[in-house]
């Protein structure tokens, strides 16, 4: 394949996300400027635009990629030039990304992973190319993954697939279609998610850039319209900006997952959705290291649950990242985890075997475990709203009760939370637990708001541990940890304040296999994360 560059869409498209982020600056300022008459900014503006089109010109001139027989070639830099190799081989997932903006111009942009990922950027990022392009380019980096083709055609056969003739197979036309999130599913995901939290902050940036933006006198004119302040007034703004930001979070799930399909390519999962911003994730089922089931406070009266996993060395840094299926009943998990990653295919909310979980003496810890912060934060503050005064009016001589609305009962606010830190902690308690079948998969499943079930075969531990402090050990009690190597969110998986014995007899055996897998020595050479071998330990 000879040297190649990016669409010249990429100068326009480069351009407008380096701008993106000044956005908001510039809104107020063009509003505050053009209110007093001063335009002159508007020039400076345009000569940074027109400089800043210029520069990408040149950095999209300089800019070349190529892909050999074994790896694949970027050259860039206008001044200090770079250049980097990815060897093939070590090619671990190559995904398709289409924003609107991209979309216009009739490009798409293309991340290449390698085992080395992190959460960031990716190893290779190609921001325009054409979808035929994309197409080709992610079938030649993934085909040296694969074994050997059958000889491609001499003569080209109407009847034969694209991908006997060497043409670029569609994203949607590859492997086996696991599902596809229906529309019900979809707003069921959106009414029950958790982002309800980042929309309050949205209508929060939204209320302070209107302050900025808007006259004085705007608001002025708006209280004269707003009755007198009341409990009623209240409950009912409150009603509004908590529906408004329900129904912010239902859009937002919508735009992210909609028309959310899975795939399976032989030994790699194909992930898309969106509806702005169309995204295509190719996951090679070697990398993934753990599966878990999450079923938040608002799914789970509905027996509804949403499936992610951890994958190692594989860049992630978007809030949809770790995604296996977005929602679906608890009975239908088993099945989709069978069709999709048949290694972690254990039982996790659908039944199956009993969970061994920590003894009834465990139960006070669990329970006072959220009680001591809030303990410790009302002594605080009942501390601070008694010597506070005292000390204002001991060093501004003349000033009685500086601060009229602060009372000592304050302090004692957090107190109105330890019936919910109670409650939390009787979930925890009696949801905790953990089974180890006869596959050696590891399946822990920890309690409270959100109810997490974990599936970790025991090959993919990367090291574990038992904790026992001076406590816990007057109660014949300990903690149990592990962690395998993934690159989204840390990794690591625990159970507290088990028995003892059950810890140490956990840890035990999840020793070495003796009969590991097949080409398991080979892992390393095949691009995978070698498994570390877990350390063992004697219970003290």
């Amino acid at each position: 394949m000879a040297p190649s560059r990016q669409h010249p869409a990429w100068i326009f498209l480069s351009a407008v996300q380096q701008l993106r982020g000044l956005a908001i600056p510039l809104l107020v300022l063009l509003v505050g400027g053009g209110r007093r008459g001063e335009g002159w900014f508007l020039g400076v503006g345009a000569l940074l635009v027109l400089f800043g089109l210029v520069a990408r010109g040149l950095a999209w001139w300089q800019f070349r990629y190529e892909v050999s027989e074994r790896e694949l070639r970027v050259r860039s830099g206008l001044l200090a030039k770079q250049e980097r190799v990815v060897p093939l081989e070590r090619v671990q997932a190559v995904d398709i990304d289409e924003t609107p903006l991209q979309r216009l111009f009739g490009v798409v942009g293309v991340r290449v992973e390698t085992a080395a990922g992190g959460a960031g950027a990716p190893d290779v990022s190609l921001q325009a190319v054409t979808r035929t392009e994309a197409e080709r380019l992610r079938q030649l980096l993934v085909a040296a993954r694969r074994p050997a083709a059958a000889p491609t055609p001499d003569v080209a056969d109407p009847g034969l697939p694209d991908a006997a003739l060497g043409r670029p197979v569609p994203f949607g036309a590859q492997g086996e279609l696991i599902r596809r999130l229906s529309g019900g599913e979809l707003l069921a995901a959106g009414a029950t998610s958790g982002r309800i939290g980042p929309a309050l902050a949205i209508f929060g940036v939204a209320f302070q850039l209107l302050d900025d933006v808007l006259p004085e006198d705007s608001w002025e004119r708006v209280v004269t319209f707003v009755p007198g302040w009341s409990i009623r007034g209240a409950v009912a703004i409150a009603l509004v900006v908590g529906v408004g930001a329900w129904l912010l979070a239902i859009g937002s799930t919508v735009l992210t997952f909609g028309g959310f399909e899975l795939r399976r390519d032989g030994e790699r999962l194909l992930v898309a959705h969106g509806l702005l911003d169309r995204r295509r994730r190719s996951i090679p089922l070697g990398r993934i290291q753990a599966v878990s089931a999450q079923e938040g406070l608002l799914r789970r009266p509905f027996g509804l649950a949403a499936l992610r996993f951890e994958s190692a060395g594989y860049g992630q840094d978007r809030a949809e990242s770790g995604i296996l299926w977005p929602l679906l009943r608890r009975d239908q998990v088993d099945d989709l985890l069978r069709r999709a990653v048949p290694g972690y295919a254990a039982p996790l909310v659908a039944g199956g075997a009993e969970f061994a979980g920590p003894p009834p003496r465990a139960r006070v810890r669990y329970l006072m475990a959220d009680v001591w912060p809030l303990l410790g934060t009302a002594l605080l503050a009942l501390a601070a709203s008694i010597l506070l005064p005292r000390w204002l009016e001991a060093t501004f001589t003349g000033v009685r009760d500086p601060l009229p609305w602060l009372r000592p009962w304050w302090g004692l606010v957090p107190l109105a939370l330890v019936p919910v830190a109670l409650l939390q902690g009787a979930v925890r308690w009696r949801e905790t637990g953990w089974r180890l079948d006869s596959a050696g998969r590891l399946v822990v499943r920890n309690g409270g708001l959100v109810r997490v079930t974990t599936v970790v075969p025991r090959r993919r531990l990367q090291r574990r541990w038992v904790d026992q402090n001076p406590l816990q050990r007057r109660s014949d009690l300990a903690s149990f940890g592990g962690a395998i190597a993934s690159g989204l969110t840390g990794g690591r998986l625990g159970l507290d304040h088990l028995d003892a014995g059950q810890a140490f007899e956990l840890l035990a055996r999840l020793g070495p296999d003796p009969s590991p897998e097949p080409g398991a020595l080979l892992a390393e050479t095949e691009g995978e994360v070698p498994d570390a071998q877990p350390h063992t330990a004697e219970r003290p």
